[in-house]
């Protein structure tokens, strides 16, 4: 009986709070292992095979070893040269919490928990500037820094990070085409005509993550305001009044600088949920088991 891939989607939540990430398994690799390297019986195999879900480590490339591997790199397994008939797939979902939305996480995580044999669930243990380096390499990862409007996507990244809704598919799917500092805002930000109007606050926020991620991708730190060294950066900001609106003292800038990153980091989600979908892997491996059982 095979399991069905309904009922339970993830819309309730603001996509914007998401990442998903698939990593491959070759089932061949591993029944090889237990069957010929630990010598057990292939039903026994197949039990423990049952109860496997890769670690968070191996979705994220940190530390993927055999049998696992990213199936968009290889057409056949890296490991054992075995064709795509013995792959299984896992589709790992992170939910990065804020309060703002709790209520409906924790509606979905029960519905999540009524299929336990399908969903493995975690709840890493994560400090608030943990998730935000991690957000951050994420978007260090898929941004194009060659494409010429890489400033223009981190923007639109960092202000959907600080103002989680699901507005935000909306608002992407008809198109941004500009963002722009806007003094004269009842809120943090307003979108007419394809263009993304942002408080003095939150443009001085982007300009601080444009910095930080080319800083450490080129040499230098690009920003909607040009490339700026550490102090023009600095210097922008103390004039377009983001200290003063953010509460930071600027006597001295490196320790504003800290707090103004302080403040990035309390602004984002507190808490880190993962949900591995196991429904293709548990599909892909009773097949392989019974055509083994057939020989």
């Amino acid at each position: 009986m095979t399991l069905k891939k309904i009922e339970i989607t993830f819309d309730s939540l603001p996509s914007s709070a998401l990442s998903t990430a698939q990593l491959t398994m070759c089932l061949k690799c591993a029944f090889d292992f237990f069957t010929k390297q630990l010598q057990l019986a292939p039903r026994t195999a197949y039990t423990e095979l049952r109860k496997h879900t890769p670690e968070e480590t191996d979705f994220s490339g940190a530390s993927t070893s055999r049998p696992h591997f990213f199936e968009s790199e290889h057409a056949r397994c890296p490991y054992c040269n075995a064709a795509k008939i013995w792959f299984a797939r896992f589709r790992a979902t992170r939910i990065d919490s804020y309060p703002s939305f709790e209520k409906e996480r924790k509606k979905l995580w029960a519905a999540l928990k009524r299929q336990a044999d399908r969903f493995a669930l975690s709840n890493p243990e994560r400090t608030g500037m943990q998730i935000f380096s991690e957000w951050l390499e994420r978007l260090k990862r898929k941004t194009d820094f060659e494409r010429d409007d890489w400033l223009l996507d981190i923007a639109i990244e960092e202000v959907k990070r600080a103002e989680p809704s699901k507005v935000w598919d909306e608002i992407i799917l008809e198109g941004i085409h500009r963002v722009q500092l806007s003094r004269h805002l009842d809120g943090s930000w307003h979108f007419e005509d394809h263009r993304l109007f942002v408080a003095p606050p939150l443009y001085g926020d982007i300009l601080i993550i444009q910095h930080l991620l080319s800083r450490s991708h080129q040499h230098g730190g690009s920003t909607f305001e040009g490339r700026l060294t550490f102090q023009e950066l600095m210097g922008r900001l103390k004039k377009i009044g983001y200290f003063e609106a953010r509460g930071v003292d600027v006597r001295e800038y490196y320790e504003a600088f800290e707090q103004a990153v302080a403040h990035l980091v309390a602004s984002g989600p507190t808490a880190v949920y993962y949900a591995v979908d196991r429904s293709d892997y548990l599909e892909k491996l009773k097949t392989i088991y019974e055509k083994k059982l057939k020989k």
